[in-house]
């Protein structure tokens, strides 16, 4: 009986395997980050290690072709995805947004890997040897230089956010098959965002409400994210613009700032009763006027938009915000509609 040979390396047993499966049928992509990917004209399996492309991959009903997701994406994603798709509790997590374990991802035979758009590139072509393809999506848009940053510098952020989330669904929706669920998703958030756009659009800075967005241990979001969209859409002003990208300030910093408004995502819910309590707090403005606000789940202010944070998030914001302007704006009827065309279930959140 002849033994099998031991198997010392798993990229070159893979591509073995792979040069003796069936050719298949190719199509090319361009992702975010303009690279030119060959994909199989099937998508069926489908790892990806970036969580924004996950919500979006649930909101395109493609969480059937998932077989492998990041770690920590519950960290990420509201508690309510996991109702909403059951499937992720038993899904293998192989990487997370700047890792990945070679010899798992492999053992998944996904058809492609989509990577936030800073994973590095020698962790792309680890992948990439296996001879899995990779995407990488960004959800913004801007220069060369920029396109890997995790805090990038853009000209005009309305634009690159906007620009970019729909081609960061489109792109998502153009490897699964799922071209036509993609517009939709996409014509629905412009739309909505079109609501928010016609009353405060034109709003002159001194109009405008400044606000701060609070995380845990003094953490904030400044220029190069979506937060500061979020806000100026909703006819705020982020308080913390000056500051690059995603990180701590000072308590004196903030008292400077004395914010109007102070708003808490929904994962760090507990940080707004602790500044309601702290003694350093009570000066700003917006404790004293009671004027803190935890977001709602569909808000997601966070660095990088979704279409819920712009058909939902900055109508939510806007209405908190001028709740005169938007007094015909019902928020539970929008987040209700949502809810059931793009994840099929009604909002059970916040």
């Amino acid at each position: 009986m002849t033994k099998a040979l031991p198997c010392f390396l798993a990229t070159i047993c893979l591509a073995t395997l792979l040069a003796a499966a069936p050719a298949q049928a190719e199509r090319r992509v361009t992702d975010q980050a303009g690279r030119e990917v060959i994909l199989p004209d099937h998508v069926e399996r489908v790892v990806t290690l970036q969580h924004q492309a996950l919500d979006v991959l649930i909101e395109l009903n493609a969480e059937d072709k998932l077989v492998g997701i990041l770690r920590d994406w519950n960290k990420y994603l509201p508690a309510t995805i996991a109702d909403i798709a059951p499937v992720l509790s038993d899904l293998p997590m192989p990487g997370d947004l700047r890792t990945v374990n070679a010899e798992s991802l492999a053992a998944l035979h996904p058809d492609v890997v989509i990577v936030t758009h800073y994973m590095t590139s020698d962790v792309v072509e680890q992948i990439e040897r296996l001879g899995i393809p990779v995407v990488k999506v960004s959800f913004f848009t801007g220069p060369k230089t920029e396109q890997a940053k995790l805090n990038p510098t853009l000209d005009d952020e309305t634009a690159a956010y906007t620009d970019g989330l729909v081609e960061a669904v489109k792109l998502i929706g153009a490897v699964v098959g799922k071209d036509k669920e993609a517009g939709e998703l996409v014509d629905y958030a412009l739309n909505a965002r079109a609501l928010v756009n016609q009353r405060t659009a034109h709003m002159a800075d001194d109009k405008r409400t400044t606000m701060y967005m609070a995380n845990p241990e003094l953490a904030t979001y400044g220029s190069g994210k979506y937060t500061g969209v979020a806000m100026r859409q909703a006819g705020g002003l982020n308080v913390a613009r000056g500051i690059d990208g995603y990180g701590k300030v000072s308590m004196e910093q903030v008292l400077q700032w004395n914010p109007q408004v102070i708003v808490v995502q929904a994962r760090y819910a507990p940080v707004a009763e602790q500044i309601r309590q702290d003694p350093q707090w009570q000066a700003i403005d917006a404790v004293k006027n009671g004027r803190i606000y935890v977001a709602p789940e569909y808000v997601k202010p966070w660095g990088h938009p979704l279409p819920e944070s712009v058909a939902l998030g900055e109508l939510w914001m806007a209405k908190k915000l001028h709740p005169a302007l938007f007094e015909d704006v019902d928020m539970d009827a929008k987040a209700q509609d949502f809810y059931r065309r793009f994840y099929r279930k009604g909002y059970e959140g916040m």
